[in-house]
């Protein structure tokens, strides 16, 4: 009796453990499948976030124009923005395009340009090499010895196609000993080709800019009747304020480094027909 009791005991130890066994070999399976389920998991949200780098990637060269970021990135001085590519026309110090570009940060999106020399500038305006020196580190193209009335034709110009050309206080020269009819039409001897050249060179709802003083022997120019004659018309005419640029300085021109008044002026801003 004493035999078969320690058979039985023997049985149920062996029992118990192949049962024991059995339950640690399901605990290894479940340990095992929780592993395999956590490490697809990781995995899955790896490739999310992969994907995800990816869309931010896909979205950021969508939104890339001219070397400017758009969305987030993008900055405004008035109604002009660092996405927009822009081009400058008879720059005197280079004060406002230097206004420009510190509000955008980056000036890629610019093409800032003079009629007159760098060596001009230089020897004439006091801060003109440091407003060029600042833009180009920015990223702004300087290019000097630009005529307004054929800057079309310009070999760095042409075939480009811009989101707003702005020519501030366009002036054709001094012309004293001439009568005031005559020197209206020289002041429009140079609107005219401009306005010609600027409407071949602005995009899909681009604009020309033109601010101007708006008194006196300056509203016989007949800014926005030479406008229309070339096929554009009158979207918007805003009082300038100076303040609104900080840094721009309304330089006289022609070898002249004193500021001029220019109140009271406007923005006109013009788009084709």
């Amino acid at each position: 009796m004493v035999n078969e009791d320690e058979q039985l005991e023997e049985d149920d130890e062996k029992q118990n453990e192949e049962k024991g066994r059995e339950e640690q070999k399901a605990d290894e399976m479940v340990n095992e499948g929780e592993e395999i389920e956590e490490e697809e998991k990781d995995e899955m949200v790896n490739k999310s976030k992969e994907l995800e780098d990816d869309e931010e990637q896909g979205e950021e060269m969508v939104n890339k124009v001219g070397g400017v970021v758009l969305g987030e990135d993008e900055k405004w001085i008035k109604q002009y923005s660092s996405s927009q590519t822009i081009l400058l026309v008879g720059e005197g110090d280079f004060s406002f395009s230097a206004a420009l570009a510190t509000a955008f940060g980056d000036a890629s999106n610019m093409v800032a340009t003079s009629l007159d020399s760098h060596a001009f500038l230089a020897e004439n305006y006091t801060n003109a090499v440091s407003n060029i020196a600042m833009m180009r580190r920015k990223g702004c193209k300087v290019i000097h010895g630009v005529d307004a009335t054929d800057m079309a034709n310009h070999p760095l110009l042409k075939g480009l196609k811009f989101d707003r050309i702005i020519f501030n206080f366009p002036y054709a020269g001094f012309f004293k000993t001439k009568s005031r009819s005559s020197q209206l039409l020289l002041h429009q001897a140079l609107m005219r080709p401009f306005l010609e050249n600027a409407v071949r060179m602005i995009g899909v709802d681009g604009e020309i800019h033109i601010t101007h003083k708006s008194n006196g022997f300056h509203r016989e120019w007949d800014i926005a009747g030479l406008a229309y004659q070339q096929g554009l018309h009158l979207v918007k005419a805003e009082d300038f304020k100076l303040s609104d640029y900080p840094g721009y300085n309304t330089k006289r021109g022609f070898g002249g480094d004193l500021n001029f008044n220019c109140y009271p002026s406007k923005t006109y801003m013009f788009r084709s027909i």
